[in-house]
């Protein structure tokens, strides 16, 4: 075939093409009375002006009372119309869209040039007019089909419409993205000029239009030659089309730019729940409202939004004074504290009520939020949920069922260690978790299958950054491959005291427009996690590790019911408590940003500062005292905690807790001579684990607790030596003795 017939064909191509699409325009303008295609874009929102607050309800009056009031970060300034210099707006309008205040949102000329210079695989710029470019901007599509390019032209039109140019104007210079992090041009003077767009040169406001093309290649940080040549070419269309003159055109060109690329720092810092608050509304903006990144920021720091947070001031002040103290938490010589965080829950609604992202003093707005941001390795404070819970679900294990802490070695090489020394042998699950026994949790895991505890957690418990590489036995003691937050950790400890109910935790109730016109709403969204019966065991449990274990610290009243659980890394790196009351769960973590060992403590300081916390807060709220209850379908039994059978007269550590009805104990122990002692009971606030960072990570050499401790597996033997026992030839991975199977799960 000749080249000239592969022109006519091209052209010709090219003809249908055009006529296709002006087809397409004429059907789209006949249904514009007919349909309204901009009824999704919600744009009358998007023109308010107005202050955005947040309220929380006074629990006491009803009466809803002023938090917080919103100010956008200087990556994101609104800019009115009336306060844009006209040279700026000429600048766009020249290099985006000379025929902006001819066209009706639609430029059949440039759109038929795209045309032909797309068949012909030439070069040049798009068809899209500025009203179309903020269509995009609005709705975040930019895909390049022709149903999409179709849908835009029809909205571009309908849009044009209900506003009027200036108002167009405004809006896509608000909206654009002008690199380095700037959206619309307040951002964008500010960071390149240190300057507010009222005071930019004619050279200046060339030079920041000229970016929006193709904002990586054009940013004047980076690449300033090309913005430089770009700032030209539209200085020159300036002149061509008379905007300015020849003087004016030739002083730009030869005005020396200096770019400060530094943004001046926010004058108002918000707290960390109103950080939490604005992310979940910026969120639920764009995923459930459909709106762009850019018009979410507008709606929220302008739109007039009320929004209605959960957050209850008893708690969140008892929060920050305790994180604003420096001595609750010790630092190294010569060195910074390490970071906290931690978040509090109304178990029975799923309420978010105080959150605290970080340590000391807050410094900037949305700044690193470590409650919900940051994931990190929660050591034995993941057994509860990964282990114990699943297993009493399944009813696999009782609190009375005895496992043996014993030499356990795997295929791979990997042997679990304890905090201590040696090994204390047989011993029932109820003290195994009060003293977080690695290597029971290990054998609880093994007979329950990983698969089972991964679905579990991820299913019931909603913990959403699980892997396949978790899928190992070293899940059992918080070895995950990417970690997880203190509010889903938190959160998975909700159902102990919630009749087994899980409850998706939440920071706002509603939002609505100045009008008082709802537009989000979050409703409580419950799911049963695990039966009421494996709720009350557990609590009830997780009670002793407070009573007799390595929680003794978290104890500020005998009045009400208190549990949890602790958790420390291997090397120290990481330290949690998550615990809780029958009107609070609060989970807690510290540890450094670039994780590092925190060896130099001697124990656990998030023990005692959730103590503190949980202590100011039951007092300050005047809370009745409540223990915790037993569920119908459970009964409370004494045992023996060797054994796990009644006890016996020579039974001297013991243990009452909550059981299935008919998994109770029934046999009197028989297991003690008469010159056998056996556990001793008293135990200091000994942090406990030798965890591991993830899933194929070799056994470090055993760790000491926090304090030393008094117990010992059998009084009547020497002390345990430091040095772990020879491993047995033949590896022993079931439990011994088996435990009872109790048959099928009772949910």
């Amino acid at each position: 075939m000749s080249k000239a017939s592969k022109m006519f064909i091209k052209v010709f191509v090219g003809v249908l093409l055009f006529g296709g699409i002006i087809a397409a325009g004429v059907v789209a303008g006949a249904l514009f009375g007919l349909l309204d295609t901009t009824a999704g874009l919600n744009i009358d929102e998007l023109q308010l002006n107005e202050t955005s607050f947040i309220y929380y309800i006074d629990p006491e009056t009803g009466e809803r009372v002023e938090y917080e009031r919103l100010y956008g970060e200087e990556n994101r300034v609104w800019v009115d119309i009336t306060e844009t210099p006209k040279h700026l707006q000429l600048a766009f309008i020249a290099i985006e869209d000379e025929r902006f205040y001819k066209h009706k949102g639609f430029d059949i000329k440039s759109t038929s040039k795209a045309v032909f210079d797309y068949v012909l695989r030439r070069k040049g710029r798009g068809a899209s007019t500025i009203t179309q470019q903020l269509i995009k901007n609005i709705t975040g599509e930019k895909d390049i089909t022709p149903t999409r390019k179709i849908r835009e032209i029809a909205r571009a039109v309908s849009l044009e419409r209900k506003l009027t140019k200036e108002q167009i104007l405004e809006l896509y210079m608000n909206t654009i993205y002008l690199a380095q992090g700037c959206y619309g041009i307040g951002s964008a003077a500010d960071f390149y000029f240190d300057k507010d767009v009222s005071q930019l040169t004619i050279a200046q406001s060339a030079a920041i239009a000229g970016i929006t093309q193709l904002p990586s290649y054009y940013d004047p940080i980076v690449n300033p030659e090309n913005n430089k040549a770009k700032q030209e070419v539209i200085l020159a269309k300036m002149l061509q089309l008379g905007y300015i003159d020849k003087k004016t055109y030739d002083e730009a060109v030869s005005e020396e730019l200096k770019f400060v690329g530094k943004s001046r720092e926010a004058v108002s810092k918000q707290s960390y729940f109103a950080d939490l608050v604005i992310a979940d509304v910026l969120r639920d903006l764009q995923q459930v409202k459909g709106h762009s990144s850019a018009i979410a920021e507008r709606m929220l720091y302008s739109g007039g939004l009320q929004i209605y947070a959960t957050i209850d001031p008893v708690v969140q002040s008892a929060m920050d004074k305790v994180f604003a103290d420096p001595s609750s938490i010790p630092k190294p010589r010569n060195a910074e504290a390490p970071e906290a965080a931690m978040v509090i829950i109304s178990p029975e609604t799923g309420e978010i009520k105080g959150v605290v992202g970080g340590r000391g003093e807050k410094t900037a707005n949305r700044t690193l939020n470590r409650a919900t941001q940051s994931y990190r390795q929660p050591g034995s404070a993941i057994k509860p949920i990964a282990v114990y819970a699943p297993a009493i679900e399944h009813n696999l294990i009782t609190p009375a069922t005895v496992y043996q802490d014993k030499l356990l070695r795997y295929a791979n090489g990997w042997s679990p260690k304890n905090f201590y020394a040696g090994f204390r042998g047989p011993m029932v699950i109820s003290y195994a978790l009060e003293q977080s026994i690695n290597t029971v949790a290990v054998q609880v895991l093994e007979r329950l299958g990983v698969n089972a505890s991964v679905k579990f957690m991820e299913e019931n418990l909603k913990i959403s950054t699980l892997t396949d590489l978790d899928k190992s036995l070293a899940i059992s003691l918080g070895g995950l491959s990417k970690g997880i937050s203190p509010l889903e950790l938190t959160a998975a400890y909700v159902p102990f005291v919630n009749r087994g109910i899980y409850t998706k935790p939440y920071s706002y109730a509603k939002v609505t427009d100045s009008e008082g016109r709802i537009i989000l709403e979050n409703k409580k969204q419950s799911h049963k996690a695990m039966s009421e019966q494996t709720a009350s065991i557990m609590a009830n449990m997780l009670k002793g590790v407070v009573d007799y274990g390595t929680g003794g610290s978290a104890r500020f009243s005998g009045a009400y019911g208190i549990g949890g659980k602790t958790g420390t890394t291997d090397k120290d790196i990481d330290r949690w408590f998550v615990g809780f009351t029958p009107y609070y769960v609060g989970g807690i973590w510290i540890g450094y940003d670039n994780p590092q060992s925190m060896s130099y403590m001697g124990s656990n300081p998030g023990v005692g500062m959730w103590k503190r916390v949980m202590q100011q807060i039951h007092s300050a709220k005047k809370l009745p005292g409540m223990p915790f209850s037993a569920s119908s379908g459970v009964v409370s039994a004494t045992y023996c905690t060797i054994s796990g059978d009644l006890p016996g007269e020579l039974c001297k550590s013991t243990r009452t807790s909550y059981f299935k009805s008919g998994t109770q104990p029934r046999v009197v122990c028989t297991s003690h001579e008469p010159e056998d002692e056996d556990l001793d009971d008293e135990q200091t606030d000994a942090e406990e684990d030798q965890d591991l960072q993830d899933s194929t990570a070799s056994p470090s050499p055993s760790k000491k607790p926090d304090s030393p401790s008094t117990s010992s597996p059998q009084q009547s033997k020497k002390p345990e030596s430091s040095k772990a026992p020879a491993p047995t030839p033949t590896p022993t991975p079931t439990p011994t003795p088996t435990p009872l199977d109790l048959g099928e799960p009772n949910v």
